[in-house]
């Protein structure tokens, strides 16, 4: 007797960036990989460009059914439930001032492993842009309690996301 295998859904959904070759697609014919380099998952929020870390992301995914809390504080959307593991939901579009956009076809989740949490964090994002690498000189300090800094790439600024500066906040002030 057979068993039918079950569906088990990728860890990364990464059909919105339309990378079809992973050998050199990460890096443009001028820019050459350099170990001082660091590669950005680039996402939209309320029409800016904003980054984080692809060392931190541990998976890209749709959007889930969200469980609200009681009483809980205004940057905290919920509770999910993602395979069986209880991940908690961020307001990112709240903590960073910008307009929620209603959920589309092309709304992902971030999920993210941070260093002193138990279960993961995720954050819903307008969509996806793009994985960029870029030098640690092209990056300016932001003085943004939740932005390591912010860079140019090609012709838009990108805000690069501080998950453990804004993470610790976020727990120091509720």
């Amino acid at each position: 007797m057979n068993k039918a295998v079950p569906n088990i859904a990728p860890l990364f959904d990464l059909s919105s960036l339309n990378l079809t070759d992973f050998s050199d697609s990460f890096f443009s014919d001028q820019q050459t990989a350099n170990s001082d380099d660091e590669k950005f998952i680039v996402f939209f929020l309320d029409g800016e460009l904003f980054a984080v870390s692809a060392e931190q992301v541990t998976e890209v995914v749709r959007p889930l059914a969200v469980t609200l809390l009681p009483n809980s504080p205004p940057w905290l959307c919920g509770i999910a439930n993602l395979r069986g593991e209880i991940i908690s939901i961020l307001n990112l579009s709240k903590i960073c001032n910008k307009k929620s956009a209603p959920v589309s076809s092309k709304s992902k989740l971030i999920v993210l492993k941070p260093k002193n949490f138990a279960s993961p964090v995720a954050f819903p994002v307008d969509r996806l842009s793009e994985l960029i690498t870029l030098p640690k000189e092209a990056i300016e300090p932001a003085e943004d309690f939740c932005f390591s800094g912010k860079a140019l790439h090609e012709s838009n600024f990108v805000h690069l996301l501080d998950t453990e500066k804004l993470f610790s906040s976020l727990l120091h002030n509720s």
